[in-house]
């Protein structure tokens, strides 16, 4: 699964730059693409979201075409993470603490205001219903989509600053950056216990082909989650560059830079 070719080569001018080996995951290669200026969030299908200007501009590239979702209280807003619900696109507004449903034309359909949380700043969707990470509240939230009814959902340990979420089959885990702890959950929220993470910082998750690939913004480089050898060293660039990380079936992985 290691990466023998660090050699960088543009590609696509704007589009960021792609590294000349892909990244091996099982028996499946993926694209490895750093995205500047923008936070990109993989979608699946194709598509993507470019998120810039502190996450007031959300971008949905879709079929060859770029939509600009307009989220309101321009100030207020600030998008960190995007799903497909279907043929819509859930963006979740840490800032406004909204999740927001929009159709494929970029009309709105749909929000639910996330008053229990303080900072919600990751999602993951499983059915009608979506885990949510809260960093500053120290919780994760599981909500019903179709009636609004939540539960808190616990770990082994007190989520310390949770992040990030990734699903890897049939669980879903989660990074909490106080303690650098990864927590692991079934789809219906039961705690499956949880491990230190072996990274000096880890920044984010994802999930490529059913493993989880972790981000380490202090040392620059991409681990599986089982290993603390490094998989990948990235460029050197700031710190708080490295903090986002994003893959779906038939994209690239894309990190932020």
């Amino acid at each position: 699964m290691a990466i023998t070719r660090r050699q960088f080569i543009a590609a696509g001018g704007a589009a960021g730059v792609l590294l000349s080996t892909p990244l091996l995951a099982g028996a499946t290669a993926t694209r490895v693409e750093l995205v500047n200026g923008a936070r990109a969030i993989a979608l699946g299908d194709n598509q993507r979201l470019q998120v810039s200007d502190h996450g007031r501009q959300a971008l949905w590239q879709r079929n060859g075409s770029i939509k600009s979702l307009t989220t309101g209280a321009a100030y207020e807003t600030r998008i960190v993470a995007a799903a497909l619900d279907g043929d819509n696109l859930v963006l979740l507004d840490r800032g406004q603490r909204q999740l927001r449903w929009f159709r494929p034309d970029g009309s709105q359909a749909r929000q639910i205001d996330l008053t229990e949380l303080l900072e919600p700043a990751d999602f993951v969707l499983h059915g009608e219903h979506a885990l949510i990470a809260d960093v500053h509240g120290h919780r994760l939230m599981r909500l019903n989509l179709r009636t609004g009814a939540s539960q808190w959902v616990e770990s082994d340990r007190p989520l310390n600053g949770p992040a990030s979420l990734a699903r890897t089959g049939d669980r879903i885990s989660l990074l909490t950056l106080g303690d650098r702890r990864l927590h692991h959950f079934t789809l219906t929220g039961h705690s499956l216990g949880s491990e230190v993470s072996a990274m000096n910082m880890p920044s984010g998750l994802t999930a490529v082909n059913d493993q989880l690939l972790v981000l380490d913004r202090c040392q620059k480089q991409l681990c599986w989650a089982d290993r603390s050898s490094p998989l990948l060293a990235l460029p050197q660039t700031g710190a708080q560059q490295l903090a986002h990380l994003s893959w779906q079936p038939g994209s690239n992985l894309l990190i932020s830079v």
